[in-house]
C-alpha cells in the first residue's frame, strides 16, 4: 500500500498509479515509463481517465468501478461504484434519461 491519495499497480521500474480526483469525480490511471511515447516519439507515459458520467467523453462506468474497487482495497479515497450501461454513443442518451430517472 502506498501512502497519498493514490494507489500503484504493478511492480516493475514504472507502476501504474491509480488515483480518484475528487474535483472532476473521475479517476486516473497514469504511468511515468519513457517507453511509452506519442508518435513523435515525444510524452513519455501514459495517461488515461475514467468518468462516471455519461455526458463525459470519459465515461466508463465498468472501468470506473473497476478501479475504485482497487482504490478501496488499498485503503485510498474512492468513490462509489456506479450503474453500468452501455458506452455507445448511440445510446447515450438512453442512458443518461435512465439516470435521471434514478434506474
Amino acid at each position: 500500500m502506498t501512502t497519498g491519495n493514490y494507489a500503484t499497480l504493478g511492480e516493475d521500474r514504472y507502476p501504474f498509479t491509480v488515483r480518484y480526483d475528487e474535483e472532476s469525480q473521475s479517476i486516473h490511471l497514469t504511468c511515468s515509463d519513457p517507453r511509452l511515447t506519442d508518435g513523435n516519439g515525444q510524452k513519455p507515459g501514459f495517461f488515461r481517465e475514467f468518468n462516471a458520467n455519461p455526458r463525459s467523453a470519459d465515461y466508463d462506468p465498468g472501468n470506473f468501478n473497476r478501479f475504485a474497487r482497487y482504490l478501496r482495497q488499498q485503503g485510498k479515497a474512492a468513490p462509489d461504484e456506479v450503474p453500468v450501461h452501455p458506452r455507445q454513443l448511440a445510446q447515450r442518451p438512453q442512458v443518461i434519461e435512465a439516470l435521471a430517472a434514478g434506474r
